[in-house]
């Protein structure tokens, strides 16, 4: 995904959290153990959410109901894992991706890092803009470099007891790979 989708869909991110009413002023009024309220969101949407025993290959699914959608995410994943879902869901919907019938999404879609048969029939790029979203949502770049900064102003260091991709993903509610797969595609460095 070129840079100026990637910023598109920021943008796009940050305008459904403030139409919903969950952007917070600030990084400080993230809830350390809730993180952006993506489910606050998905209801401000009207969008139905429901939890489901998928089986082991399904993380989540999105179904197109007329005007609605309903998502359903994976009973066995963690909450994080789970939060993720969910907003990887509602970027196809709100990203308005195409697909036959149900968007069904496995655990090897979240984390493509290489290109395979899937790629060539633009699906792998729909789960690109997907991740990117559910990202964008869950880790505003703004809140996101907001939080860290202070993390450094407040003189914390580099060093081995200390990990500010684990002290982030902890204040965003997000997963170690998550935050660190954002990092690079922000190309922050810290």
């Amino acid at each position: 995904m070129n840079k100026k989708r990637q910023k598109q869909i920021e943008e796009i991110a940050t305008t459904t959290l403030q139409k919903c009413g969950c952007y917070p002023m600030d990084a400080s009024e993230l809830d350390k153990n809730s993180g952006i309220d993506i489910k606050k969101v998905i209801s401000t949407l009207g969008i139905e959410l429901m939890v489901y025993d998928f089986g082991e290959n399904v993380s989540g699914v999105l179904i197109r109901d007329g005007e609605g959608a309903k998502i359903g995410y994976a009973s066995h994943n963690g909450p994080r894992r789970q939060r993720f879902t969910i907003a990887h869901e509602l970027g196809h919907y709100i990203l308005g991706h195409q697909r036959q019938g149900i968007f069904v999404d496995t655990p090897e879609k979240y984390f493509t890092l290489f290109r395979d048969h899937v790629s060539s029939t633009g699906e792998d790029s729909q789960e690109r803009e997907a991740n990117a979203f559910a990202a964008s949502i869950l880790m505003p770049r703004n809140l996101l470099i907001e939080a860290a900064t202070k993390i450094y102003q407040s003189g914390i260091t580099r060093n081995e007891e200390f990990d500010i991709v684990e002290e982030l993903a902890e204040k965003f509610q997000v997963s170690k790979l998550a935050m660190s797969i954002r990092f690079t595609n922000l190309d922050l460095i810290w």
